[in-house]
């Protein structure tokens, strides 16, 4: 696994004076800042939490786990199990309504990717709703997608559901397979599900912040470790 040998902040160019005054700052607005890790050049050059917090604790990564889900793409995309320019209805036939809205239609997984969907917000967050992958063929579009740009959390949950339908794991269990394992992220780190059982690839992610550094550090690798190549280069430049 990636473990970060410790260094003081001064041997890679930081200072520890200004590290320290930025904690007290953020200490000083009473932001509850959980954890703060800085790794530089590969070295761990501060590694704080923030009590109830600790190492080992798993913490709600939010939107980070987008990014998860992105990479999982990415890998799939690399063993030809799917196109960044295939259209999203092709691979959910079964979630979509009799007469499917031509901007529905016309939305790619690179444009989920990039947040230039048909769609002005995150189409789940209506009361009621329970199929949330559903939710994003259904719901009236706005513009037509590749347009422009707007937050859309529906977009990647419908790619995580993607994930879990080509690879038949969930997407915490692919990833693992893929290099999490290999690389030291935590055995105990999970994802919440959705009402119908998708990971929330959105938000979901239950995961530590040294599991986080591990693959942030590979991702500023170029997707290699120990000369292992785990993600397409190439997918990580786009």
């Amino acid at each position: 696994g990636i473990e970060f040998k410790k260094a003081e902040p001064e041997s890679v160019g930081l200072s520890a004076a200004c590290i320290s005054e930025y904690i007290n700052r953020i200490t000083a607005m009473d932001i509850p800042l959980h954890s703060l890790l800085i790794v530089k050049d590969g070295l761990l050059v501060c590694e704080a939490y923030q009590k109830p917090y600790g190492r080992d604790t798993l913490h709600r990564m939010f939107s980070v786990t987008k990014s998860m889900v992105s990479l999982a793409i990415g890998l799939l995309a690399e063993d030809g199990r799917l196109q960044l320019d295939d259209h999203i209805v092709d691979y959910f036939p079964e979630k979509l309504p009799e007469n499917v809205h031509p901007y529905i239609k016309a939305i790619t997984i690179r444009n989920m990717l990039t947040m230039r969907t048909a769609h002005n917000k995150t189409t789940y967050k209506l009361e009621g709703c329970t199929d949330w992958v559903g939710s994003f063929f259904t719901a009236q579009p706005t513009h037509y997608p590749g347009t422009f740009y707007i937050y859309d959390t529906s977009s990647t949950h419908v790619l995580a559901a993607l994930v879990e339908k080509l690879s038949g794991k969930s997407l915490l269990d692919y990833l693992r397979e893929r290099f999490l394992d290999d690389i030291g992220f935590s055995k105990e780190a999970y994802c919440l599900k959705d009402p119908t059982g998708v990971s929330m690839g959105g938000s979901g992610l239950m995961a530590s912040p040294m599991d986080m550094a591990r693959v942030m550090y590979l991702v500023m690798k170029g997707g290699e470790y120990g000369k292992v190549r785990y993600i397409p280069k190439e997918y990580l430049e786009q």
